[in-house]
């Protein structure tokens, strides 16, 4: 198993997947910055400001970013007849745990740097919210969770078809339709997967007054059914992704 996570992590180092999970959270922070509260506007509630609006930018950002990491990860699998040969040398089991691992890993590494990234900016420009410890960590579950789910069901996706491109497709297709989903209806938004994000946001638009142009932000309760029917289906994914390496043919 170690063996097969170290042949995991070359080809990552071939890939340059460290420079893909800079890019992502990088263009985050950056839409980020452009959005978030500067030292000329209130600061009392400017960290709502910004968690309020980057689980909007992961909606448009993330299913995106996970189409490439998975297609990047199985690409050289889906190249020629090399699955006949990579068999002969490895258990399907044991490329698979690998490879799963080091998503998972990718995917932690994005969303720890995307959260680290945001609080140095709220720190960086004096914001005085700064969140309470349960918010950061919901925050960081609930933006892994999701991702993850994304993360494996364009994986799957990759197997399946034995092609990056359709994955790629799905992804640019459910960034739209999730950021679509954020101005409907907020019944809308749990029957679209690629814009949890937006649904499982604790930091919510309490009030907005068309005149003054003044928001007020607030907080809401957790919404775990939510968060574990993602987890369900992150699973679900992941359990699937491994049956279509078990069986499929090479």
């Amino acid at each position: 198993m170690l063996r097969s996570l170290r042949a995991e992590l070359q080809k990552a180092k071939r890939r340059h997947d460290l420079l893909a999970c800079l890019l992502i959270p990088t263009a985050t922070l950056v839409w980020a910055g452009y959005a978030a509260p500067d030292s000329t506007e209130n600061l009392d509630d400017a960290f709502h400001a910004l968690f309020y609006a980057l689980p909007m930018m992961n909606t448009v950002l993330m299913p995106v970013g996970m189409a490439m990491l998975a297609s990047r990860l199985w690409d050289v699998e889906i190249k020629g007849n090399f699955p006949k040969l990579l068999y002969t040398l490895q258990s399907r089991r044991s490329l698979f745990t690998a490879k799963a691992l080091l998503g998972i890993g990718e995917v932690i590494l994005i969303t720890i740097l995307e959260l680290a990234g945001a609080l140095g900016l709220g720190s960086w420009y004096g914001y005085q919210d700064f969140p309470p410890v349960e918010q950061i960590l919901y925050y960081f579950l609930c933006t892994c969770t999701v991702s993850l789910m994304l993360f494996f069901s364009e994986m799957l996706l990759t197997i399946l078809l034995a092609n990056p491109l359709p994955a790629l497709c799905v992804g640019i297709t459910g960034a739209l339709v999730g950021l679509f989903s954020g101005f409907m209806p907020p019944i809308v938004g749990y029957f679209v997967p690629w814009g949890y994000y937006i649904p499982l946001n604790s930091y919510i638009l309490a009030s907005w007054d068309p005149d003054t142009r003044i928001v007020v932000y607030g907080i809401r309760s957790f919404n775990y059914p939510l968060l574990i029917w993602c987890a369900a289906l992150a699973i679900f994914f992941f359990s699937f992704t491994w049956r279509a390496i078990r069986q499929k043919e090479v």
